[in-house]
């Protein structure tokens, strides 16, 4: 009884499957080739995350003390120096530690960048509503109807030289033919245009990847079943690139959202809330802001600007969270 059960025992040893089948069966020199380069893989992912992290933590530590719900809502100070903060001691401290507080009788002047929020999310807003629906119609053309004809080659061909042409070339496009030849003067809707000049590439581009991912096994299905292409790839290639085409579309916003050179030329620059809600009026952005404050100069340019990147940081990384969650619903469904 005694033998049988160690017999037993022993069969069921050698038949267990081991925890990690790929570490079991990798050995000698593969063993030590796969350690060297799963070392050198996370060695990259570290040498890569390291200027992301300290950018973002220097930002963090240089803006948070500035970045208050007055700091977002307020007006931008016509000019930045800290006698603009006369009658609120508190405050002309935190921006500039050297002053000196002195009793005075004027009210409190809070500088803040309310003005380059709304902007912002305006011009970010109205590009993404130009470029991103014309980017993802333009690559299921090219992907899923054009394929490989003369019209679809040319588009493909330019969507790639658009791609790497600067950005200050968009704002000098919208700035010669919108403000200049057709008079419609500096506005957030010129900004939002040569933005979604600058997203529409990008997009063309990133979609059709994200469309050629899916399998053709799933277009084969739907058209077996009787489904013609528009339909097809309404219900089956969409849904499935759906994923993809929010992250291409997020990159764009994004670099969208940062871009500084076709502002200067497109948006004017407004310093108060009301104007900046205007989408034909003149208005700002958080990255012309920081521009305009480290060229200006002032004592209050720095903490200021410092405060305007972290705010920009932060919209960037709420729409990218945004996006991820409605793509991760859609999918899951």
């Amino acid at each position: 009884m005694t033998a049988t059960t160690a017999a037993d025992r022993s069969v069921a040893e050698r038949l267990t499957v081991p925890s990690d089948v790929r570490v079991s069966t990798i050995k000698g020199g593969r063993f030590v080739r796969d350690r060297i380069a799963t070392i050198a893989m996370i060695a990259a992912f570290v040498a890569a995350a390291i200027p992301l992290v300290f950018v973002i933590g220097n930002v963090v530590a240089r803006g948070a003390s500035v970045v208050t719900p007055s700091f977002l809502t307020s007006d931008i100070p016509t000019t930045a120096s800290a006698s603009e903060l006369k009658g609120d001691c508190e405050l002309r401290q935190r921006y500039d530690p050297t002053a000196v507080c002195e009793e005075a009788a004027a009210p409190a002047v809070k500088p803040g960048m309310g003005p380059a929020v709304i902007g912002t999310l305006i011009t970010t807003a109205v590009a993404a509503l130009l470029a991103i629906p014309l980017g993802i119609l333009a690559a299921i053309y090219l992907h899923e109807y054009g394929k490989r004809t003369r019209l679809a080659r040319f588009i493909r061909f330019m969507s790639d030289v658009m791609t790497g042409v600067p950005s200050i070339v968009m704002g000098i496009f919208i700035y010669t033919l919108w403000v200049l030849q057709l008079g419609a003067g500096r506005s957030a809707l010129a900004a939002s245009l040569a933005l979604a000049c600058l997203m529409l590439p990008i997009v063309v581009r990133s979609s059709e990847e994200m469309l050629r991912l899916v399998p053709n096994t799933l277009r084969e299905a739907s058209a077996g079943l009787g489904a013609r292409t528009w339909k097809t790839t309404l219900r089956v290639v969409l849904p499935a690139a759906l994923p993809g085409l929010v992250s291409g579309s997020m990159l764009a916003v994004a670099r969208a959202a940062g871009e500084t050179a076709p502002v200067l030329f497109t948006i004017g620059a407004a310093t108060t809330v009301a104007r900046a809600t205007t989408l034909t009026g003149q208005s700002t952005t958080l990255s012309f802001q920081i521009y305009n404050l480290i060229t200006n100069g002032g004592k209050l340019s720095p903490q200021m600007a410092w405060g305007a990147a972290l705010t920009l940081i932060a919209i960037v990384l709420i729409l990218t969270t945004i996006a991820r969650t409605v793509s991760q619903r859609f999918t899951m469904r």
